[in-house]
């Protein structure tokens, strides 16, 4: 499917009422996926345990700024 297609698809399956801000998001976020599907299927995509790693840091340098 032609990404014309895929958005032309997307904004119609959104409610009628939906703002230009709402689709822009809903566009952007499909834009994310597909860069990361496309990376994956490079074999550029960041391995599990290394994601889990970088959470587990993330997590506890944000636990002890609350913490302050």
């Amino acid at each position: 499917m032609s990404d014309r297609q895929l958005v032309l698809e997307t904004v119609q399956k959104m409610p009628a009422k939906a703002s230009l801000g709402e689709i822009l998001d809903e566009l952007a976020l499909l834009a994310s996926v597909n860069r990361g599907l496309a990376e994956a299927e490079r074999g550029q995509g960041v391995p599990q345990e290394q994601v889990v790693k970088r959470f587990r840091t993330w997590i506890s340098k944000s636990s002890g700024r609350r913490k302050q």
